[in-house]
């Protein structure tokens, strides 16, 4: 029973849910507004576990002192010093805003900006012009990145200042953006539309059961 109730209840509301976006009537729709009036209410049950779920796991780290394990120590005060300040005085706290504004953000820009690191290291991996279709990924990288900062248009309007056409990297910049960009990105995004109503009919069907913690 512990497989077969959340087996029958995803296949319902699943099939529920379906019908609820494409039957326009105020049953339907008043319907569709209940079950998502229910996810407000499921919702702090699953944060609640998700943390249980986290506490758990470092702990574990720190009784094995696997690696980096003091590092732990830190999630449990940052999670203990939020808590303890943001419930009962809100998070319109001073305390509260200096801790998100001088902790928070700082770390998130810092991570962030290493992340920008490691794109500019895949993207020298990948634009060495060895293949056609690495030499046009360059070409193409290049002339956007000139398109987005103002000496761009600078250095095409000194450079090629014989020609007609003012601001031809801005243009070049638009038109690669509007036209290649976006067609491959709307094929992108219909690969991974016909992907995710894949797994949610296997989900649905109880095909798919990796989210009950895996076996059969």
């Amino acid at each position: 029973m512990r497989r077969q109730v959340p087996l029958i209840l995803c296949f319902v509301f699943g099939i529920v849910m379906i019908f609820t976006q494409f039957i326009p009537h105020s049953l339907s729709q008043s319907l569709h507004q209940e079950v998502r009036q229910w996810y407000l209410i499921i919702f702090p049950f699953a944060l609640v576990f998700s943390s249980i779920a986290l506490i758990r796991t470092h702990v574990m780290r720190i009784r094995r002192r696997t690696e980096h394990w003091r590092y732990s120590f830190l999630i449990f005060i940052g999670i203990l010093m939020m808590v303890v300040i943001g419930v009962p005085f809100g998070p319109q706290h001073h305390v509260f805003e200096w801790l998100f504004n001088n902790v928070q953000v700082p770390m998130d820009a810092t991570m962030f900006s290493l992340l920008a690191f490691f794109i500019a290291s895949a993207a020298y991996r990948a634009f060495r012009a060895r293949t056609l279709e690495a030499s046009l990924l360059l070409v193409t990288a290049l002339i956007v990145m000139l398109g987005n900062v103002p000496v761009g248009d600078l250095v095409w309007n000194t450079v090629f200042a014989w020609l007609p056409w003012e601001n031809a990297t801005s243009g070049m910049k638009q038109w690669i953006l509007d036209n290649p960009n976006l067609s491959a990105r709307r094929g992108i995004i219909l690969g991974i539309s016909l992907g995710v109503i894949s797994q949610s009919i296997r989900i649905i069907l109880g095909i798919e059961r990796s989210y009950l913690g895996g076996g059969d």
